[in-house]
């Protein structure tokens, strides 16, 4: 009978001792699986690309848009609009972002009127968002989307489509901007709203 009990007792022993460990096992797996989270947690950036050109643009020539990719590969596209935007999120930093036009004159421009009314619009900004905690946006602009177009003679459209400028920079591993241009709240306002974001994003967490 004494060796019966005995006998129990030993195996309630073991089986405790087994809960215990799967517990403990379970236990360790849980805070693996929050230290996993907290490793896989990056610092992220959105670039956010625009062009605008005028309709009369679109008459005198064919508009071809250049921008960079998530990889950094330049990547065209027609524009046939107006307006034209992209963008792309990566995790991959430094990182580069342009966008900027071509434009090809249409060979029948100067017969068609004696002056066309043009402008473009290049547009290029992020945001960033820390793994730390944070977000900021910066960017930069090529031309004043609310000035008004300039009136261009004819025979002057071929050397005026040659000087497009372009919007390129760099954004280094701390999410900050390489570009003397950059930072301007106005212009951070008109690129949140362009692609939908609350413009608080330029003056809370703003670098």
């Amino acid at each position: 009978m004494k060796k019966k009990k005995a006998l129990w007792m030993l195996a309630a022993i073991l089986f405790c001792g087994l809960t215990a460990g799967v517990l403990s096992a379970c236990g360790d797996d849980d805070d693996k699986a929050e230290e996993k989270q907290a490793d896989e947690k990056q610092d992220s950036m959105e670039a956010l690309c625009h062009l605008m050109v005028s309709e009369d643009v679109l008459k005198v020539a064919d508009v071809t848009v250049h921008y960079l990719d998530a990889k950094g590969q330049e990547v065209t596209e027609p524009m046939n609009t107006p307006e034209w935007k992209k963008s792309w999120k990566t995790t991959t930093l430094p990182a580069s972002i342009g966008v900027w036009a071509q434009l090809t004159p249409k060979t029948d421009a100067a017969s068609s009127q004696d002056s066309y009314q043009l402008k473009v619009v290049t547009t290029a900004g992020y945001i960033f968002n820390s793994a730390k905690g944070g977000e900021w946006v910066e960017g930069h602009t090529e031309g004043n989307p609310s000035t008004a177009a300039e009136e261009v003679k004819a025979d002057k459209v071929a050397e005026w489509c040659n000087n497009v400028p372009k919007v390129r920079f760099e954004v280094d591993k701390q999410g900050l901007c390489i570009y003397s241009g950059a930072n301007k709240n106005s212009l951070c306002e008109w690129i949140m709203n362009l692609f939908g974001y609350d413009i608080n994003l330029c003056y809370i967490n703003g670098k």
